[in-house]
């Protein structure tokens, strides 16, 4: 989505994507009852209650609910926040402890969970409130909502040491009344619904995003394309921001001064034309992506013989006949090709990955230095081997670049350890660990 918010920026004089996938706070909308959901959980906080339990549909916009709670909260309460955890109980609490920077001289459930306990009543005597935000709770095993329980059980004078706010699918709910664990249900003091928007909050919410990307201009989208909008994201706001970037791309390439609904309405076509497998985000993004390579190509040859034919993919003629070196014929035909297929590849492996992994953030390398590239990914293959060097699509300095990543990782150990043996084969390389969930707001990803 940020490479068609490149195309289209300048056109309708905006700063920053509009409809952005990642959640970020100045972008949230507070109608549709999202303000009113916001300020009982912080209510909630500030009251002391221990469970909080907030329930949406899948692209309703849970996340940035939760990021939006994490920038609201007052300087009082340290906040532990798990974007994606689905690991085991005892990992889990491995996290947790980690996450309170406690500093583990065991490695027992029950000696970690009096280790934390501990840390707990340090902060409550010091006047500090403790909360845990649990993004994706319904994907926990459900071994670890026993864990949830014995937390919930830490308390101070019937004060809970540690409150929790769980955002999760509505399956949820019937997990815990399926299992041994629906005594946890009724521990619940708040159970709070994010609802849909409806038609006419979808016009809001388009104004709303526009704005806080920088929009100035009159009413952006006519009235028969925001019905349509409405029609096709059935309330969920993941889906009008697919629909709606896509629409303002079409009318930027029409040079409209507006989104029509003949531009949704393309867009909707497209999207029921769509395989299952790539949301029209994607495919488009695919499609862009391997539009883009043979102008890197050509960058990158400056003094290839031009071609007097439209710019298409090059084939391996064309590219062989560029150059009476073989090496560079060698290059020619497959640099590309093989760029294009570790970019996918490492795609599955990063939409994939726990967000609480972690990486190895070596560099990010400007998208027409493609020698460059190629050299950094091959020393680093010598030491990770083949296929455990992800490149991905980012932004550096505003402008396209690829990423690059040494591996994924478990925990920060591991990481560390590869780290160092980096470093120490090239000095001047200075890298840094980052987990995934934190890397995802830069990476401009194809989407499921």
């Amino acid at each position: 989505m940020a490479w068609g918010f490149i195309l289209y920026q300048t056109y309708f004089g905006l700063h920053s994507p509009p409809f952005r996938l990642t959640s970020h706070p100045d972008f949230f909308f507070l109608g549709a009852g999202r303000g009113k959901v916001l300020n009982t959980v912080l209510s909630a906080i500030e009251a002391g209650e221990g469970l909080i339990q907030v329930i949406a549909e899948i692209g309703a916009g849970k996340t940035l609910l939760c990021r939006m709670l994490l920038a609201r909260l007052s300087s009082r309460v340290d906040a532990i926040f798990l974007p994606h955890q689905t690991a085991l109980e005892h990992e889990f609490l491995l996290t947790i402890a980690a996450q309170l920077q406690i500093q583990r001289s065991a490695s027992r459930r029950d000696q970690v969970m009096d280790q934390i306990e501990t840390e707990l009543i340090r902060r409550h005597v010091a006047g500090r409130r403790v909360v845990l935000l649990l993004d994706a709770a319904h994907a926990m095993p459900l071994e670890s909502f026993e864990l949830l329980r014995l937390l919930s059980d830490l308390t101070v004078r019937s004060q809970p040491l540690l409150q929790m706010v769980l955002f999760a699918r509505p399956e949820l709910e019937q997990q815990w009344a399926n299992t041994a664990w629906c005594s946890l249900r009724e521990r619940v003091s708040q159970r709070l619904v994010l609802p849909l928007l409806t038609a006419e909050e979808v016009s809001e919410y388009l104004a709303c995003r526009l704005s806080a990307a920088g929009y100035q201009g009159e009413t952006l989208f006519s009235t028969p394309a925001v019905q349509l909008i409405a029609k096709g994201a059935q309330g969920l706001s993941r889906q009008i921001n697919q629909i709606a970037d896509q629409a303002m791309l079409a009318a930027c390439a029409d040079h409209a001064v507006r989104v029509e609904a003949k531009h949704v309405q393309s867009v909707l076509q497209d999207r029921s034309l769509s395989p299952p497998c790539f949301s029209p985000i994607g495919r488009w993004l695919a499609m862009l992506f391997i539009a883009a390579l043979p102008l890197l190509f050509w960058y990158f040859y400056p003094n290839a013989p031009q071609i007097n034919a439209p710019l298409l993919w090059p084939t391996t003629e064309k590219l062989a006949s560029l150059s009476e070196n073989a090496e560079i014929k060698a290059r020619a035909a497959t640099a590309p090709v093989l760029l294009n297929e570790r970019v996918m590849r490492s795609n599955k492996q990063l939409i994939a990955a726990d967000a609480s992994s972690v990486t190895i953030l070596v560099s990010k390398v400007p998208q027409n230095q493609l020698l460059r590239l190629e050299q950094l990914v091959s020393d680093l293959e010598v030491h990770l081997g083949a296929n455990r060097v992800l490149v991905y699509p980012t932004l550096l300095n505003g402008n396209l670049a690829w990423g690059v990543l040494a591996g994924l990782y478990p925990d920060t150990n591991k990481a560390q350890a590869m780290r160092q043996r980096l470093e120490r084969a090239h000095p001047q390389r200075k890298s840094k660990i980052q987990t995934i969930g934190v890397l995802r707001g830069e990476m401009l990803l194809l989407r499921d």
